[in-house]
């Protein structure tokens, strides 16, 4: 994972991290409602990392993660004038229940940069909540939460074991790379479910799992970025695919599949689905953390692979 997405995976995953990670939001009744959220306030705009919502207190966390050391003093200043119906209208909130609205600002940051994102948060005069994480513990600094709940939550030191789950696994500043294994894993999936194509919004859905929760224009942001990677994966194994673009009847781009391994002879499959997989593998260095990133995503989708085929042909031989 890139150490840029560390923070925001673990605000995410205080939600739902499918059990590796505590999940002490949505305990406390907290749901993701957008990521990447821009909202205006009276000197411009702030985007929100990540936007939760408690329905039954009419609560909203508007969460900064801060990747490094240093507060934007500007930034800092607009998320403490937000206004919670303008985070709701922007979120695409359904607010159920009656009563007052409110919004509180979160930052969360790792242990090692706690003192200076609190110095920087008092220099901008913003006094919210702070979660800082590291592998064992994730605790709770500065000015209490306005949910008693949350501050009951974190009132001693949650543990946890290791860094969060990769939930979201790239954004728009993510390297080519990282989108062309992703994109290239979502054809796979799609060629082995016996498709014939897949749309492009589609392949991005498959390709983000989250992108639904995204906010209109990140969402746009990379869904081109898997646009352009699938362009890369198909002028790479021409053989396998073909990129066809917008047209007047159609207003999306579509990957077409012009050969499948799920054709071939079960003993053959996993070296046909190398065969398409290995052009992608072999990219650039980009450094030890996303050249390993690379490695694994390519060795688990061929172990999965691996797997399925040993299985098939243990039941041929028994036949």
């Amino acid at each position: 994972m890139e150490s840029r997405l560390v923070p925001v995976n673990a605000i995410i995953a205080l939600w739902s991290s499918g059990g590796s990670y505590p999940e002490v939001l949505r305990e406390c009744g907290y749901h993701v409602a957008g990521v990447e959220v821009p909202v205006r306030v009276d000197d411009g705009t702030v985007v929100i990392d990540v936007v939760m919502f408690h329905p039954g207190r009419n609560v909203v966390l508007a969460a900064e993660a801060k990747s490094g050391a240093n507060v934007d003093l500007r930034q800092a200043g607009r998320y403490g004038r937000l206004r919670a119906d303008a985070v709701i209208q922007e979120a695409s909130i359904s607010v159920s229940t009656g009563g007052d609205l409110c919004v509180q600002p979160l930052y969360c940051c790792s242990a090692e940069n706690v003192h200076r994102v609190k110095q920087g948060l008092a220099r901008a005069g913003l006094e919210c909540p702070v979660l800082a994480f590291d592998h064992e513990t994730i605790n709770h600094h500065g000015a209490p939460f306005l949910d008693e709940t949350l501050t009951d939550a974190f009132a001693e030191p949650v543990p946890v074991d290791g860094s969060p789950p990769r939930i979201i696994p790239v954004d728009r500043e993510s390297p080519d790379h990282m989108f062309d294994d992703l994109a290239v894993r979502a054809a796979v999936a799609a060629l082995s479910s016996g498709r014939t194509e897949a749309s492009l919004p589609a392949l991005a859905e498959e390709a983000i799992p989250h992108l639904a929760i995204y906010a209109t224009r990140a969402r746009k942001q990379l869904e081109r970025k898997v646009d352009a990677a699938a362009r890369r994966v198909a002028r790479r194994d021409e053989a396998t695919f073909e990129y066809l673009g917008r047209t007047g009847t159609r207003d999306h781009a579509v990957l077409r599949f012009k050969r499948s391994p799920e054709t071939a002879a079960p003993q053959g499959r996993t070296q046909v689905y190398q065969a398409i997989m290995r052009p992608h593998r072999e990219q650039p260095e980009y450094g030890s953390e996303s050249q390993a990133t690379q490695m694994s995503l390519f060795d688990e989708m061929m172990g999965e692979f691996l797997q399925v085929d040993s299985t098939m042909v243990e039941m041929e031989d028994e036949g």
